[in-house]
């Protein structure tokens, strides 16, 4: 499977879980969830698409070998991160939320490198219009 194509079916399945939780939430009154909520569908559906969109806009990105790594230290990153945030929300001490965060930062950083390595000219010759 093609990395933009798992990412964006990765961040719906975040969106889906994210807005069943979400209503779970309201329907049970547990408001004080609400902060997981919101990182669920932020880091999980939004960034995980907008990934997907930007491997599907510039297709070396797929081609480069740290395209899976990079994929798996930041979703890896968001599953600790809600993880720890819901430990936080219910009251613990959210032991993953520290790692989960600097994973989800080293997942970023590694796809805003690959992202920079990219040849700076080959926008030019993508956006011409043929005449």
């Amino acid at each position: 499977m093609k990395i933009d194509r798992l990412y964006i079916l990765i961040g719906f399945a975040w969106l889906i879980f994210g807005m069943m939780f979400g209503v779970y939430l309201g329907v049970t009154d547990q408001l004080q969830f609400s902060n997981s909520h919101a990182h669920a569908n932020l880091l999980g559906f939004v960034i995980s698409v907008l990934f997907g969109l930007i491997y599907r806009n510039w297709p070396e990105l797929r081609a480069s070998r740290l395209a899976m790594p990079q994929f798996a230290v930041y979703q890896a990153g968001v599953l600790m991160l809600f993880a720890g945030k819901f430990d936080i929300d219910n009251g613990g001490n959210g032991t993953l939320a520290p790692p989960g965060s600097v994973i989800v930062i080293l997942g970023t950083l590694l796809m805003a490198w690959m992202f920079a390595r990219l040849k700076a000219d080959r926008g030019a010759e993508t956006s011409r219009v043929p005449t």
